[in-house]
């Protein structure tokens, strides 16, 4: 079921969305970046259907999506200096930031690990459904794994549509490539993918004249 959200979704809408969640269904939900697809975090089982959906593996850690305050991320992450001058400086944006997990957390989404990678993306729709939710959401691109990324709803769902329970369709996401994934739990940080987010606007709010650049999402807008 699609459900197409404007500038401004409607309650309705929004409503369906999250109980669809709630039941530990998939959703797909627009981003600054790309196109996400997303499950309840407190869903064991729906995450677990999230790596099947995308034929990902298990093994590769999954992004939360939070809601736009530092506040939230108190009880899943464990925020190092270098990622408080990074969520502070930079605000809500099409940024990722890998920091420790919170001591005696688990999740299918952590693949095993004791990092998790956080992200706060600026867009109302999706601000609302984390409201509501009152949770955070496992999220990874919209696309099969290693398929391009989904920058439409429609190139979402063409993709992992038959997975999900609901789409909210908030036309073609604003960045059109992945957030730049910056990794806080090593010292010094480094960047693991360079996408929306230039490594330049990272070293300037680090305070530090360069960072190792592992990996490129391509050309950025």
């Amino acid at each position: 079921m699609v459900l197409p959200a404007a500038s401004e979704p409607s309650p309705e809408s929004i409503s369906a969305t999250v109980q669809a969640l709630r039941n530990g269904s998939l959703g797909i939900l627009p981003t600054d970046t790309v196109y996400g697809v997303v499950a309840d975090i407190r869903c064991d089982k729906a995450v677990k259907a999230l790596y099947e959906a995308k034929e990902k593996d298990p093994k590769e850690p999954l992004q939360l999506l939070f809601p736009s305050s530092r506040e939230a991320l108190r009880s899943y992450a464990r925020l190092s200096p270098d990622a408080i001058r990074l969520v502070d400086g930079l605000g809500p944006g099409p940024w990722t930031i890998i920091t420790p997990a919170v001591e005696g957390w688990t999740s299918p989404a952590l693949a095993g690990g004791q990092t998790v990678g956080v992200r706060m993306p600026p867009v109302a729709t999706l601000q609302m459904v984390l409201d509501s939710l009152g949770a955070p959401l496992a999220a990874s691109s919209a696309n099969r794994h290693g398929d391009p990324s989904s920058t439409t709803c429609a190139q979402a769902i063409a993709s992992l549509g038959e997975y999900c329970e609901v789409a909210l369709d908030d036309g073609p996401t604003p960045h059109g490539i992945d957030s730049t994934v910056v990794d806080c739990s090593v010292s010094p940080p480094r960047i693991l993918r360079e996408g929306a987010l230039p490594a330049g606007t990272v070293t300037k709010f680090l305070g530090i004249a360069e960072i190792e650049v592992v990996s490129s999402a391509g050309a950025r807008k």
